[in-house]
């Protein structure tokens, strides 16, 4: 007695195609999820606050120009001069 074969031809194919889907549906939902909940901007917070000033101005807190009147300086006032402290690069 012969098995006879069915036609798969194809099948690689439809299976690809429906793993594609999956994914592309996680991603989408993913996606969606990270935009309504603002979770990049959660994330992103203290990389653009805090620590964009320590790293900066040397303290989290400090202040420049550029957000009005500097504050929280690691600096020296010796006789009515100010001394800044500046991380040498190297």
């Amino acid at each position: 007695m012969e098995l006879k074969r069915r036609n798969e031809s194809g099948q690689a194919v439809i299976e690809y195609v429906l793993i594609l889907t999956i994914i592309v549906s996680f991603y989408m939902a993913l996606m969606t999820v990270i935009d309504k909940a603002n979770l990049a901007e959660k994330l992103s917070g203290p990389i653009v606050g805090s620590y964009a000033k320590t790293y900066k101005y040397g303290h989290p807190k400090a202040k420049g120009f550029d957000e009005g009147t500097p504050e929280f300086h690691p600096r020296a006032v010796i006789d009515g001069k100010v001394r800044l402290f500046i991380n040498p690069r190297n």
